[in-house]
C-alpha cells in the first residue's frame, strides 16, 4: 500500500478548502501536490484574495499563501468573521518563517514552511491538512458535547421541554424585568386529570408518549415569548411574560383544557385526559420564584379537588387549607407504620332470615390527636400520594385476617366484603396477590366478597372481564358497588362473572318520595335476579325502606337500621349473640 493510499484509507469526507494565494505559479503547484496526495479526497478552490463571509461557500479549511506580513493580515482580517469555525493553515515562504508567531496570534491554527526536508511537500502537506481538520473535528466535538450537556443539564429528556432548573431560572430573570418595567406575569402549574390510570393500566411506554404528545399540545397554546417546563411526572409549568391582567392567564388556561379536551390516539387507543390548573399572578400573589410556583401548586389542587379539568387562581385563604393538607399528608404517610388505622365493620342481613350474613370492612383513622377521622377525609389524599395501595392492602389483609379468627373463634362463618380499589385492581397480578393473602391467613376463598365501583371495572371492560374471571376461578365473590351511578353497559354485566350487585345508597335514601328512585331500585333487582346474582341495598336506615325492598325481592340489606359500623370487639359480640332483624319489625 503507498503513502498516498495509506492518507486516503477507510470512509473519509471530501474536504472542500479554500486556497488563498496571490502567486498563480504556486496555486497551481499546490493544487497539483494535494490532487496527488489527497485524491478525491479533496476539492480545492481558489482564491486571489480572501473572500468575505457573505460569500462563504462552507469550507472546511481555509490554505493562505503568505508571502509578506500586510497582505497576509489583510487576507486575516477579512477571514476574521469566520475564522473561529473554520481552521486556516498558513503555507509561509522561508522569508516569512518569523511571522509565524504573530500569525497564531491573529487566529492561524496552523503554520507550514513551503520548503521542507526529508519528506515531499506534498505528503508534508496533506499529512498538516488531515491533522489540522481532526483537530479541529476533535474540538468540534468537544464543544457539541459541552452543548448536549448543556441541553440535558436544563431540558428534560422525554419531551425536550425546559425542565424545572431552567424554569427557575427563566422565571427569576423573567421577575427582575417585571419589576423594572411595573409590569405583570402569570405562573400556571398544570397537572394532569387520570394520568396515572392511563400509565398504571396501558404502562409506562404509553404513558411517555401520551407526556410527549402533551407537551406539543402545550407549545402549541402559547406565545414564542412564553416558556412551558415539564416539572416531573405528569406536571408541567407555564410563565405568561407581559400580561395585562388576569383574564389573560385564564384565556390561556382556557385554551389549554380546550387543547387537551380532544383525544390523543396512541398505539391504537383513544386517550382523553384533562387538567387541574393553578393560576399565580405577579406580584400581587407573590414577588418571588418559590412563592409564585407554591401559590400556583396550591391553586392547582384546589382546581382538582373541584372535580379537576378547571382552572383556579390562587386566593390568600387557600394557604391555610394547603398547610393543612400538608400536615395531614405527612400524617398519613406515618399512620401506616405507626399503626393507627382501624377497621369497623358493618353487618350485612340476609333480608328473608334477617340474619347476619357477611359484614363489609371499612378503614378509619386513629389519629392520636384528631380523633377518629373517617375516610372521605383522607382516601381522597391517598389516591392523590399514592399512598393508597399500601393502605387497600392492609386494609385486605387485617379483613381477611379478624375473618379467620371468628372462624377460629367457632362463629358461624360469613362473607367479609373488601373495598377493592382502583389502584389495586391495576396492579401487576392483583389476583395473585388475592391468592397470598388468602394463603397466609388460611381462609377459604369463598368468605371473601371483592366490592369494585362500576367505574373501576367499565374502565378497561375486557381487561375487567379477564381479571374477574381469575377472582371467580379462585373462588373469590365479585360484587358491583354503588351500581346505578356510573355507566356500566349492561352488554358487558351480563359478560361480568359477578355475584352481587349493590344498589347505591342515594337511590334507597329517596326510595320512599321520589318514585323515579324507586323504579331505578326495583330495575336493578330485576336486573340482578335475571343475571342469576343477588342485590343488595346499601344505606337502609327505616323499616318502610325495607318493606318496599322486599316487594321486588331484593337479597340483603345494610344501614343504620340494624347497625352502624362496629369496631372489631363490638361486632365480634354482636356475631356471638347472633343478633337478627326480628321478626315482628320485618
Amino acid at each position: 500500500m503507498t503513502r498516498t493510499s495509506q492518507l486516503n484509507a477507510g470512509p473519509r469526507q471530501v474536504l472542500r478548502l479554500l486556497h488563498v494565494e496571490r502567486s498563480p505559479e504556486r496555486t497551481i503547484v499546490v493544487r497539483d501536490l494535494l490532487a496527488r496526495a489527497l485524491g478525491e479526497g479533496c476539492r480545492l478552490e481558489s482564491a486571489k484574495a480572501a473572500p468575505r463571509l457573505e460569500s462563504r461557500e462552507g469550507w472546511d479549511l481555509v490554505l493562505l499563501g503568505v508571502e509578506d506580513e500586510a497582505r497576509a493580515l489583510e487576507d486575516l482580517r477579512r477571514l476574521r468573521a469566520y475564522r473561529d469555525a473554520v481552521p486556516i493553515l498558513a503555507l509561509l515562504d522561508p522569508d516569512a518563517a518569523r511571522l509565524e508567531t504573530r500569525l497564531r496570534k491573529e487566529g492561524v491554527h496552523e503554520c507550514l514552511l513551503v520548503r521542507s526536508e526529508g519528506i515531499s511537500f506534498g505528503e508534508l502537506l496533506a499529512r498538516v491538512v488531515r491533522n489540522t481538520m481532526d483537530r479541529q473535528r476533535l474540538v468540534s466535538g468537544l464543544e457539541q458535547a459541552r452543548r448536549l450537556g448543556m441541553h440535558l443539564a436544563h431540558h428534560d429528556t422525554l419531551t425536550d421541554l425546559p425542565n424545572r432548573i431552567l424554569f427557575r431560572s427563566r422565571l427569576a430573570q423573567l421577575i427582575a424585568q417585571a419589576r423594572r418595567s411595573m409590569r405583570s406575569l402569570a405562573v400556571l402549574f398544570l397537572d394532569l386529570d387520570r394520568f396515572k390510570y392511563i400509565n398504571d393500566t396501558l404502562g409506562h411506554d404509553v404513558g411517555d408518549v401520551l407526556l410527549q404528545a402533551v407537551g406539543k399540545r402545550l407549545e402549541s397554546c402559547i406565545r414564542e415569548s412564553d416558556t412551558i417546563a415539564r416539572r416531573g411526572g405528569d406536571e408541567f409549568t407555564v410563565i405568561l411574560d407581559g400580561i395585562h391582567r388576569g383574564q389573560d392567564a385564564a384565556a390561556v388556561a382556557r385554551k389549554i383544557l380546550d387543547a387537551l379536551s380532544h383525544p390523543f390516539a396512541i398505539e391504537g387507543h383513544e386517550l382523553f385526559v384533562g387538567a387541574s390548573i393553578g393560576i399565580s399572578l405577579f406580584p400581587a400573589d407573590g414577588a418571588d420564584v418559590e412563592t409564585l410556583i407554591k401559590h400556583a401548586d396550591i391553586a392547582m389542587y384546589r382546581a382538582k379537588a373541584r372535580g379537576g379539568n378547571h382552572f383556579q387562581f390562587f386566593l390568600p385563604e387557600m394557604n391555610g387549607r394547603a398547610l393543612g393538607r400538608l400536615e395531614l399528608e405527612s400524617s398519613l404517610r406515618l399512620a401506616l407504620a405507626r399503626d393507627e388505622f382501624v377497621l369497623h365493620y358493618q353487618p350485612q342481613l340476609d333480608i328473608a332470615s334477617g340474619r347476619v350474613c357477611g359484614v363489609e370492612a371499612l378503614i378509619r383513622w386513629a389519629h392520636p390527636e384528631m380523633g377518629m377521622i373517617f375516610p372521605d377525609a383522607f382516601i381522597s389524599l391517598a389516591e392523590e400520594t399514592g399512598l393508597i395501595h399500601a393502605m387497600g392492602d392492609w386494609v385486605l389483609r387485617e379483613a381477611v385476617r379478624q375473618n379467620r379468627a371468628w372462624q377460629d373463634e367457632g362463629l358461624a362463618p360469613i362473607c367479609m366484603a373488601v373495598n377493592f380499589s382502583a389502584r389495586q385492581f391495576q396492579f401487576k397480578q392483583p389476583v395473585k396477590r388475592v391468592a397470598e393473602v388468602l394463603g397466609d391467613a388460611g381462609l377459604d376463598p369463598g368468605y371473601l366478597d371483592l366490592e369494585l365501583t362500576e367505574s373501576v371495572v367499565m374502565k378497561d371492560a375486557s381487561l375487567a372481564i379477564e381479571t374477574l374471571g381469575q377472582m371467580r376461578d379462585l373462588g373469590v365473590e365479585i360484587s358491583i358497588d354503588d351500581f346505578g351511578m356510573g355507566y356500566s353497559s349492561l352488554a358487558y354485566l351480563k359478560r361480568f362473572p359477578i355475584t352481587r350487585l349493590k344498589i347505591d345508597r342515594s337511590f334507597i335514601t329517596n326510595l320512599l318520595v321520589d318514585p323515579k328512585d324507586a323504579a331505578i331500585t326495583d330495575a336493578i333487582i330485576g336486573i340482578a335476579h335475571s343475571l342469576g346474582i343477588q342485590a343488595v341495598a346499601e344505606g337502609v336506615e327505616d323499616f318502610d325502606q325495607l318493606e318496599h325492598l322486599r316487594g321486588p325481592g331484593c337479597d340483603q340489606m345494610q344501614g343504620y337500621l340494624f347497625s352502624k359500623p362496629l369496631p372489631a370487639d363490638e361486632i365480634t359480640q354482636l356475631l356471638r349473640e347472633g343478633r337478627c332483624l326480628e321478626p315482628s319489625l320485618g
